[in-house]
């Protein structure tokens, strides 16, 4: 495995199961009611959507959209600091507003995604 790869939760996961699954006293997938590849899938998935965040803080473009649009559209009322700082007040607000939605939305999905029996032998994989 290449070091330089930034280890993840993903990562762990599935590397200490695929380094383990056949030690003496690690978790069996069937005793968990679920099998490697459901475990590997739901990793997979479960560490995308956490890693929407990070992307989120590192592509600024729709956040910056946000944030000049009501600028661009009130300048079109008139010129004036008033006018320059309450479209730089709403772009904030409707930034932060899509900071939460979009926060809202992943907790939503982690939700949705949640499955008891992987999580509890990903669980048991990890106090291994």
């Amino acid at each position: 495995m290449n070091k330089s790869l930034i280890k993840d939760w993903e990562h762990t996961v599935t590397e200490k199961i695929s380094s383990n699954k056949d030690a003496a006293g690690f978790p069996v997938p069937e005793d968990y009611n679920t099998t490697e590849d459901e475990v590997m899938e739901y990793a997979y998935d479960k560490q995308r959507i956490l890693d929407r965040d990070e992307e989120r803080k590192k592509h600024l473009v729709i956040p910056g959209i946000i944030l000049v649009m009501p600028v661009i559209i009130l300048s079109y009322f008139g010129d004036g600091t008033a006018i320059l700082l309450l479209g730089v007040g709403i772009g904030v607000v409707l930034a932060l507003l899509y900071y939460a939605v979009m926060r809202l939305i992943d907790k939503l999905q982690l939700k949705r995604m949640y499955n008891a029996d992987v999580e509890k032998y990903i669980e048991a994989v990890m106090e291994y």
